[in-house]
């Protein structure tokens, strides 16, 4: 009877309550928004992986597990036994994970192959399109997608998304269904962000800068580059430097970004400053004659020294020859305050505000608080601490005539659907910090500094007009200074009309050690590599010779690059590239070969994989929908598109083995 009655009055109730308990809601991953460079290419993109575990106990699972073992061997390249002896050597009954990282591809081929007791969950990854290119710019990511440096973090709000949530219903052996009419709310993934950067510029930086470090056996080297009229940062890089993808396998100090967070003398490029004061307060004119005697003068009892004795000359002629005498009797003449005033209006004693995590904002003491010594030796680089960035942003104010600059990476952040612009930079000057009048003055003997009578031939760009200034600067050690230097160079070209500055810093070289010797050839190589990426400076400097001049170079390497993007690279070093129509656009070789010398204009195919090879899955994203189907095609490979302009997702990873088709998701 008690059964009866539970049955007929308690059932209802009982069985609602049994259906509220089985049913929950489930969470919607939202996509990380992706990172690209000003053209559109994808640095920072999201991939989708899953997790495959398995109930051995669920009805039917005995029946097919041959054949799932088997399957699993060929997606994976283990063999079917290795999945045998997991489920045999099971700790727990009814779970067994089989499988951490299965990439979307192999995931259709396990739901289409129907097994029982499957159990798949999935979720993003980030990846790094190009390793480690702009690492110190990008950041990268916790295995739980929250950014931990780089834009990464600076951004995390915006390009983390919001959640979704489903609301579905478990049955006894916990399998999940969807709740029909249940509640269901779409994640809301994050923004998309481009950047200042040019990953063409910023391979160069890289590359010129990790060979310039190499042979000055330097520490580490940084170097940044800005457009000096808004400030975009076009290029950063640092050496050493690091792999997103994995971070964990890489030191602290190859992760570290130089050019924001750490805090140097910078000696002779700080000159630019004294410059600036001597001018604008009056003090000193650029035809002034001082009499630096024979190399050594003594001040406040401490004896400084040029590197040669240069005797009278005038003060324009003591920032060419960069005389740290001269420096310092412009200093006495205008007073602390008002190289302390330049020094603050250059930026200096304050953070730049550069959308990058972790920026100092550097050292400048307030005149009170100087010794007698301070005002001499801060006219020459010392007694202050500033960043390279800070170093670029004041060159960038001579460069554009006198105004301070905010230098910012992030040029915009996009809807991640639409599309639709939801933030742009606004590039303005902070303030005015000296006249146009004082710029134009002070520019000739700048690039007289690049000139054969000058600190920095060794920065020029034959046809090119460039002018910059060294720095070598001791390293102070425990209330002194040691015998090692640190060496810079801080440029701008083309001088009638700047449309770049960079800031290059060398930390403890050892091959040379002079500004002018290691880090203004690095400028040089960068400047040339970089004409051609700048339509508007090659058309200035073909009529005066400079690509006649050049008439050969090494071919750069580019190797593993899609071929739109080893063209790109090719044509900066003045070459031009051909490959076959029909053949997969993606670069295995080049002939000739990385390293040959060759005449300039001549052309340089670009080889595909070898047809005897073992072929893999190439990596499709930022590449046209176009270019990605003939490329699949021609590997044999039947692609299935959703979407138009360029490609955004691929459901096989990159390296993997070839599937029998593949699904491109495309974006404009």
């Amino acid at each position: 009877m008690q059964l009866v009655r539970i049955q007929t009055d308690e059932g209802p109730e009982l069985r609602a309550r049994g259906a509220q308990q089985s049913e929950s809601v489930i969470t919607l991953a939202a996509q990380r928004g992706t990172i690209l460079d000003r053209r559109g290419r994808a640095l920072a993109v999201n991939t989708a992986r899953y997790e495959v575990a398995a109930d051995p106990t669920a009805r039917g699972f005995d029946g097919r597990a041959a054949e799932l073992y088997a399957l699993l061997g060929q997606l994976t390249g283990r063999s079917a036994d290795h999945y045998r002896q997991r489920v045999a050597d099971r700790a727990s009954r009814q779970y067994v994970v089989l499988v951490r990282d299965l990439d979307e591809a192999s995931k259709e081929a396990l739901d289409a192959a129907a097994f029982n007791g499957l159990i798949v969950t999935g979720s993003y990854q980030r990846r790094y399109n190009y390793g480690s290119r702009a690492a110190h710019v990008l950041g990268h990511v916790t295995r739980d997608l929250q950014g931990v440096s780089g834009l990464e973090m600076t951004l995390d709000e915006n390009l983390e998304g919001t959640p979704g949530r489903q609301a579905v219903q478990r049955d006894r052996r916990g399998v999940v269904k969807a709740v029909v009419g249940g509640t269901r709310v779409e994640p809301r993934h994050g923004d998309d962000v481009v950047l200042t950067i040019d990953l063409v510029r910023q391979a160069i930086l890289e590359e010129e800068l990790a060979k310039g470090v190499e042979a000055a056996g330097a520490e580490w080297g940084t170097a940044v580059a800005l457009d000096p009229r808004t400030g975009a940062i076009l290029a950063l890089a640092n050496v050493p430097t690091y792999d997103p993808n994995r971070p964990g396998a890489y030191s602290n100090a190859a992760r570290r970004n130089h050019a924001i967070v750490d805090r140097i003398e910078p000696g002779s490029t700080f000159k630019l400053v004294t410059a600036v004061g001597a001018l604008e307060s009056g003090a000193v004119a650029p035809t002034d004659v001082l009499d630096t005697g024979a190399g050594w003068k003594v001040f406040k009892g401490r004896t400084m020294r040029d590197s040669h004795g240069y005797g009278r000359i005038s003060f324009g002629d003591g920032i060419t020859k960069s005389s740290n005498i001269a420096m310092a009797m412009a200093a006495e003449r205008m007073g602390s305050g008002a190289l302390y005033q330049a020094a603050r209006d250059l930026g200096f004693g304050q953070p730049t505000f550069v959308d990058l995590p972790g920026e100092i904002a550097g050292s400048l003491r307030r005149p009170d608080t100087w010794d007698g010594l301070t005002l001499p030796w801060m006219a020459t680089g010392y007694s202050v601490e500033v960043t390279p960035l800070q170093i670029a942003v004041a060159y960038a104010a001579l460069a554009n005539g006198g105004l301070l600059v905010r230098p910012y990476v992030v040029q915009e952040r996009r809807q991640h659907a639409t599309h639709q612009v939801l933030w742009q930079a606004r590039p303005d000057s902070v303030r005015r910090a000296f006249g146009a009048q004082t710029a134009a003055q002070l520019m000739p003997y700048f690039e007289n500094v690049v000139g054969k009578g000058g600190t920095a031939p060794l920065a020029q760009v034959a046809g090119l007009r460039v002018a910059g200034k060294t720095g070598t600067a001791q390293r102070a050690t425990g209330g002194g200074y040691s015998r090692t230097y640190r060496a810079s160079f801080a440029g701008m070209f083309p001088v009638e009309k700047p449309e770049v500055v960079i800031a290059i810093v060398l930390d403890r070289p050892v091959n040379g050690f002079y500004g002018g010797t290691v880090a203004a050839p690095i400028f040089g190589n960068v400047a040339r590599r970089w004409i051609g990426t700048f339509p508007s400076v090659a058309e200035r400097v073909a009529p005066s010779g400079t690509i006649a001049a050049r008439r050969s170079a090494r071919v750069p390497r580019v190797d593993g690059l899609p071929a739109t993007l080893a063209a790109q690279r090719l044509e900066a070093e003045g070459f031009r590239a051909r490959w076959d129509d029909d053949a997969p656009w993606h670069v295995v070789s080049s002939r000739p070969a990385a390293g040959d010398t060759l005449e300039l204009e001549d052309a340089i195919r670009l080889d595909d994989a070898d047809a005897d090879g073992p072929a893999v899955m190439p990596n499709l994203r930022g590449r046209s929908v176009r270019q990605a189907v003939a490329w699949l095609r021609a590997l044999g490979v039947e692609p299935r598109v959703s979407g138009r302009g360029v490609i955004r997702q691929q459901s096989a990873a990159p390296g993997r083995p070839l599937p029998a088709s593949v699904s491109l998701r495309a974006g404009s």
